[in-house]
């Protein structure tokens, strides 16, 4: 399971981005779980990571592209999904020469309550190098 903490929001009711040590956890919990799937539980915060191989940049970069397709389509489905940040990390294997890249995604799935109807910032938006962070609103 790949949960961080309980939504938190700001005195003007903006969502507030979870505590580090927080993802941090999440984090090593999700790298224990071999079920590699994300999880969705209404207010709380979430981690998952995306990520693939290829021989070649451009292969592992189709093939990252599908799984990131694949999760969002499915986060999007969940009312009051809201991606928090976005960071992208690409690596080459020294012994084979292939390529990997992953996308770690931290996202909210507000109750209902505080929902919105669709996620604040496009599927393909935050995919580039380093965090990218949603703006309120």
């Amino acid at each position: 399971m790949a949960i961080v903490s309980a939504c938190a929001y700001d005195s003007r009711g903006q969502l507030v981005r979870p505590d580090t040590f927080d993802i941090s956890r999440a984090k090593i919990r999700l790298d224990l779980d071999t079920g590699e799937r994300a999880t969705f539980d209404r207010g709380h915060t979430h981690v998952f990571v995306v990520s693939d191989t290829g021989v070649t940049a451009q292969q592992a970069h189709e093939r990252v592209n599908t799984r990131l397709r694949r999760f969002f389509d499915r986060a999007e489905a969940e009312r009051g999904f809201r991606r928090i940040a976005t960071k992208r990390r690409q690596s080459r294997n020294r012994l084979n020469l292939n390529t990997t890249i992953s996308y770690e995604i931290l996202y909210a799935v507000e109750a209902d309550e505080r929902s919105r109807s669709r996620s604040p910032e496009p599927s393909s938006a935050g995919c580039r190098r380093g965090w990218s962070m949603v703006a309120p609103g």
